[in-house]
């Protein structure tokens, strides 16, 4: 009989919620659960030291239960929230990734009168197409000498995709050795671009 009650209460605890609302389904929640943790309690007890066992077990339970019954219902009520923010406004989210330098000599330096590339991926982490993407290189300090090619506008990226981007680089006779520094952004045709993020190059002098 007991057994019986746990399996019907597990049934309304689950099923029976959906159609409520947040305050009623915490109420059925921790009722049921405290319902359930008392018979379940009593049914442990009893096994294990009789009749006080089964009133201790049925307390204890009972308690138990309660806070169960309720967890569970806010962390279903939880992930409804959020399943239903991210389903109101899905979009893109862009990020760059394994920013690398693709030098002729293999020193991983540009070096005067040297042509290179700057390799990185553009990856869509978001729920909807990018569309419109334009990489911004900057450069802060350092970069003089160099000269980069301007950027290409990306007509889209969907999502769960990536694309590799190259930069064209090069530096002249007067580079001198050291280190260069950019800062790098992407701009979105719907304005979900990507804040500035910072690397730096080394250079090489003759």
């Amino acid at each position: 009989m007991k057994k019986a009650f746990i399996y019907s209460a597990c049934v309304l605890l689950f099923s029976g919620c959906g159609t409520m609302d947040q305050v009623s389904r915490s109420i059925i929640a921790t009722h049921t659960g405290a319902a359930i943790g008392s018979i379940a309690g009593s049914i442990i007890g009893d096994n294990i030291g009789g009749y006080r066992g089964s009133y201790i077990g049925s307390f204890v339970g009972s308690a138990a239960g309660a806070l169960i019954g309720a967890n569970v219902v806010a962390r279903s009520q939880e992930k409804k929230e959020r399943e239903a923010e991210r389903m109101s406004s899905p979009s893109p989210y862009l990020v760059i990734r394994d920013i690398r330098l693709q030098d002729e000599n293999w020193n991983r330096l540009v070096d005067a009168n040297e042509d290179c590339r700057l390799i990185f991926e553009i990856y869509n982490e978001g729920e909807r197409t990018a569309i419109n993407i334009t990489p911004v290189l900057k450069g802060l300090r350092g970069t003089k000498h160099l000269i980069y090619s301007a950027p290409i506008v990306i007509d889209q990226i969907k999502p769960g995709v990536g694309v590799l981007y190259t930069v064209n680089l090069s530096a002249d006779s007067e580079v001198k050795t050291g280190e260069a520094n950019f800062e790098i952004s992407l701009e979105e045709g719907n304005g979900f671009g990507t804040p500035k993020e910072s690397f730096s190059i080394r250079t090489q002098g003759k």
